[in-house]
């Protein structure tokens, strides 16, 4: 039964999991990051949620830019290693053997492996709580057209989508995971309700 609580808690999980790359002073890192969405279009905005304490937040402060990327099921390691491990003390893309190239609008790693990603430059940096909120603006999307349908949606039977349950675990969503279809018809006018 559903009861209330003394401790907080946020309940965001399952959820994909996006790798944000950053870039500084000859020095690259890549970190895991659960809290982050899409901001809107025209011209488009990503934001990522990240604690002042992290290598990354300071890469991404300095260089003023830092890319997001999404990597399929079969790399799920790396993600949760990326977010274990600390970039100051690590170089994870050599530890992990993470391969990449330099993005073409800003100087970001992209991840070979990613089968979509977003080169952004920073327009925004707010704190919320023990977190930071930051803001870019894309100035470049990749996309491994294969790997998608006509109408956009990913290809089950192409691409397996990992999912971050908590406590290091992982679901994939792939062609066996099963769907479901509500396409509402529009109701008929009859008058007010």
């Amino acid at each position: 039964m559903r009861k209330p609580t003394k401790n907080p808690g946020w309940h965001t999980y399952p959820g994909m999991v996006a790798m944000v790359t950053s870039t500084h002073n000859n020095q690259s890192n890549i970190m895991a990051a659960g809290w982050h969405t899409y901001i809107g279009q025209d011209p488009g905005h990503y934001g990522i949620s990240l604690r002042k304490e992290t290598h990354s937040y300071k890469l991404i402060k300095e260089s003023g830019v830092f890319g997001v990327q999404f990597l399929p099921g079969n790399r799920s390691n790396w993600i949760q290693a990326a977010g274990t491990y600390s970039g100051s003390t690590t170089d994870k893309f050599q530890a992990l053997n993470i391969p990449y190239e330099q993005g073409i609008k800003v100087d970001v790693p992209i991840l070979l492996d990613a089968y979509f990603a977003y080169e952004c430059k920073v327009v925004d940096i707010t704190a919320y709580g023990d977190h930071e909120w930051i803001v870019g603006e894309v100035l470049l999307t990749y996309k491994d057209e294969s790997l998608f349908m006509e109408n956009g949606l990913p290809n089950l039977s192409k691409l397996s989508i990992p999912t971050y349950m908590g406590r290091s675990e992982y679901r994939v969503i792939d062609e066996t995971t099963e769907g479901q279809v509500h396409r509402i018809q529009q109701l008929k006018e009859e008058g007010p309700q």
